[in-house]
């Protein structure tokens, strides 16, 4: 048996296994990548807002700047001129989010732009790549972007780079002046929103980095290091190692709504306003803003966040902050909690009961929820919470349905051989809640009259079709009064009210239900006699090992026998308890004196004090 439980265990989790291997297509099924994403919005939402450690600066092309300087585009020397003052006030990269793919109104324009790019020696400029449509290039600004790409160093079974199909770069004269050219696409999630970035894009041979590489190789240069991008480890910068994540993409490790980043108008530093400690050093990204001007993007934070401020939330990830991690060891994670969490749902969803069943299984789910926000709040860890999730409720739901379509299933069956409130409690557990529980109940014994000489003179057939007709005269007379039939023994059962849940009219049901049985057994020309009490009684279990049964005992059970005898002594129908009429009367139920005859201190057979008992002879 001990050898045959770790192959059981294995098929047992053959479906989470198989869930788990899965995980790497799973999560890129778009349905199933739209609701991750949006639980990565709520870990940012949990975590907060925070302030950026890196040193990035915004100057704002808002609606102030095109306004004091003529309209948009801006005119290439005002630029010229902001480049100036930047390179001026100390800035350390001054990175335009800008395109320049065509020339400027004059030649002029263009050479000034480009000597202040020159003289600046710290000006990047972007470069925007298409994937659909092929678009080349002038020959001198193909030659301008190779001066400017990356090494790259792909070992076998690491991600491909996208390639592009078109480039738009600066036009020669401005692209030939800059310290560095980069790519500016981002990649937008399932739900649109703005997640990661490439750290490089192949275009016609030429690996081109992100305007935030080119912005961290320029601050590196003047120290002399090497820089290169190897998948699937990352990105090398010097002696420091940048890591990409899962596809060779960089998650961008948002900080806030806009403003998060310090933020200046470009008309308060064209105007002499802006003093000069505020850009010192810093990476300052110039870019669109004002009304309709500029693109933004849905991010965690911010519905309409200028793409200007997502380009510096990747400069500061990658110069400072570290971006959101999702590697392979995350992967691995992902595949074990699904496992994990799918097993242990499984588990907590076998509960004996219905309420523990609803207490516990959801907790794997709910604790695998905290992993993930611990880890993303406290080491920017991304965990896969969906499919692990979506496991662990499936696996509960469909057990949980199993169980409910198989407890019914069991409790009909059960139903047909023993009472109802317990059959319904052994489809969950051999041992009801109930059981061993002293609680009142109203207890019923029906017997019929004359049975002995009757069943010989009527032969077995007779027999067993007389007895048949008044189990199930018995049975629904219970049902309708709220009592069931615990036990049919030859020609008598008996029945109880108030087990397991008592109530207040158990008493006046009994009773109710005793002239209901004289009744009908008259409609089939049956004489029956009945003896009703009320008390306390033990819910109990009795049997051996093999075979078991769950009734009730006390001596309310051996009252409620004895009566049916007092009844025949004293040639009546009925035999009810003082206790029994006293509690109706009690619980404000109907007159039960109406139709019976008290007969004080009675001997009931094998009790020491006598009893008063009330009798319906007709």
């Amino acid at each position: 048996m001990n050898r045959r439980r770790p192959a059981l265990l294995i098929v047992l989790l053959l479906p989470f296994i198989a869930v788990a291997a899965a995980l790497p297509f799973l999560r890129n099924w778009p349905l199933l990548a739209a609701i991750e994403e949006s639980t990565l919005d709520w870990r940012f939402a949990l975590r907060g807002a925070r302030v950026p450690d890196a040193p990035v600066v915004i100057l704002a092309i808002d609606d102030r700047t095109v306004s004091a300087n003529g309209g948009w585009p801006l005119p290439r020397e005002v630029l010229a001129q902001a480049i100036d003052r930047m390179t001026a006030s100390g800035a350390g990269v001054i990175a335009l989010d800008l395109l320049f793919a065509e020339s400027g109104e004059t030649d002029q324009a263009d050479l000034a732009l480009a000597g202040s790019i020159r003289r600046s020696q710290r000006t990047v400029l972007p470069v925007a790549l298409t994937f659909k449509d092929k678009r080349g290039e002038p020959q001198t600004a193909h030659e301008a972007m190779a001066a400017h790409t990356l090494t790259l160093v792909r070992r076998p079974g690491a991600p491909e780079i996208p390639g592009a199909r078109g480039a738009l770069p600066p036009v020669s004269v401005l692209a030939e002046a800059a310290r560095g050219l980069g790519h500016v696409d981002v990649v937008l999630g399932e739900d649109g929103a703005l997640r990661q970035i490439h750290p490089a894009v192949e275009y016609d041979g030429l690996i081109m980095p992100a305007l935030p590489v080119s912005i961290a190789r320029l601050l590196d240069d003047r120290r002399g290091r090497a820089f290169r991008l190897d998948l699937p480890g990352g990105l090398q910068v010097g002696g420091r190692h940048v890591a990409v994540g899962l596809g060779g993409r960089w998650t961008l490790n948002f900080y806030g709504p806009e403003g998060t980043f310090p933020t200046y108008s470009l008309q308060a530093l064209l105007a002499g306003r802006l003093p000069s400690e505020r850009l010192n050093g810093a990476v300052v990204w110039v870019g669109a803003t004002a009304t309709a001007i500029g693109d933004t993007f849905v991010t965690p934070f911010d519905r309409k966040l200028p793409g200007v401020e997502g380009l510096a939330t990747a400069t500061a990830n990658l110069l400072a902050d570290g971006f959101i991690v999702r590697n392979e060891w995350a992967a691995l994670t992902d595949m074990l909690a699904v496992i994990v969490v799918g097993a242990a749902t499984a588990a907590a969803a076998r509960r004996p009961s219905a309420l523990q069943v609803i207490a516990i299984s959801p907790l794997p789910v709910a604790i695998w929820f905290a992993v993930t926000v611990l880890a993303f709040s406290h080491w920017g860890i991304w965990l896969n919470l969906t499919v692990p999730g979506l496991t662990g409720l499936a696996t509960g739901s469909v057990i949980g349905a199993w169980d409910l379509a198989l407890s019914d299933s069991q409790r009909r069956r059960l139903s047909a051989y023993i009472p109802g409130p317990v059959a319904s409690a052994l489809t969950s557990t051999d041992r009801p809640a109930f059981e061993g529980r002293t609680q009142p109940a109203a207890v019923l014994f029906v017997d019929m009259a004359d049975f002995t000489a009757q069943s010989e003179l009527a032969g077995l057939d007779a027999t067993v079709s007389l007895l048949r007709r008044l189990h199930a005269m018995v049975e629904e007379v219970a049902a309708a009064h709220g009592g069931y039939v615990d036990s049919f023994s030859g020609d008598g059962a008996m029945l109880v009210f108030g087990v397991p849940n008592p109530s207040g009219t158990d008493a006046s049901n009994a009773l109710a239900c005793a002239h209901a049985l004289l009744s009908n057994a008259r409609k089939l020309d049956l004489e029956v006699r009945v003896g009703v009490h009320w008390g306390e009684l033990r819910v109990a279990r009795f049997g051996g090992k093999r075979f078991r049964q769950i009734t009730v005992a006390g001596d309310t059970v051996n009252l409620a026998s004895r009566l049916v005898e007092a009844a025949k002594m004293h040639e009546a129908r009925l035999a009810a308890s003082d206790a029994l009429v006293s509690r109706i009367e009690a619980s404000g139920g109907s007159d039960p004196a109406a139709h019976l005859r008290k007969v004080p201190a009675v001997h009931i057979r094998g009790r020491r004090t006598p009893t008063d008992i009330w009798l319906k002879s007709g």
